[in-house]
């Protein structure tokens, strides 16, 4: 998903949720529900097993 990747990139330099919210015109909360899961695989944010946390079923 390539929202995904954008949230990892502006994670890297150090964007804030809102922030990314803004710049990528998306509702604050579907950013930080990104964000939550992006944080368990920093610094490398490694964007395919974002996805897989992302699609996974609940």
């Amino acid at each position: 998903m390539h929202i995904i990747e954008l949230i990892c990139k502006k994670l890297r330099k150090g964007k804030s949720v809102y922030q990314i919210a803004e710049e990528l015109e998306e509702d604050e909360f579907t950013i930080q529900a990104i964000v939550n899961i992006a944080e368990k695989y920093a610094p490398e944010y490694d964007v395919e097993k974002i996805v897989k946390d992302v699609l996974a079923p609940v």
